[in-house]
């Protein structure tokens, strides 16, 4: 790609030679609301123009895509905020999930409810009664 518009390029600057060299005359430029006029190469008008309507397109452009550019600002702030939200929303149920985990290893069963727990295992499956199993 890189050496298409490289030929591209050359193949615009030797047109442009091409018409500097063929148009080196000199021109009048009378503009109407005044008397005044201009001399100048033909070659320099053209270019002149060329890049007057350069930059003509380039403005109607950048004033086109205005309400694209506001409407991807108000996205990107709409994302980050939400990006902010998700980031406190983990962050709070992480704390959540670690004080959880404090009660449920700070409370323990009492002992009775231990033994009753193994008492109705041995219930429902009398060959595979583990205490260790009954009591983790």
């Amino acid at each position: 790609m890189k050496i298409v518009s490289r030929i591209f390029l050359g193949l615009v600057v030797l047109l442009g030679v091409l018409v500097a060299v063929s148009n080196s005359s000199p021109v009048e430029l009378h503009l109407w609301p005044f008397s005044d006029f201009v001399v100048m190469p033909l070659y320099l008008l053209i270019v002149l123009l060329l890049l007057l309507g350069v930059l003509i397109g380039l403005t109607m452009g950048w004033i086109a895509g205005h309400g694209h550019r506001r409407l991807a600002r108000e996205r990107r702030r709409e994302s980050d905020r939400l990006a902010r939200e998700v980031a406190q929303l983990r962050a709070d149920l992480a704390a959540r999930d670690k004080a959880a985990g404090k009660q449920a290893a700070t409370k323990e069963m009492p002992s009775a409810e231990v033994r009753s727990l193994e008492r109705q295992q041995a219930l429902v499956d009398p060959e595979g009664m583990d205490p260790a199993r009954a009591r983790g």
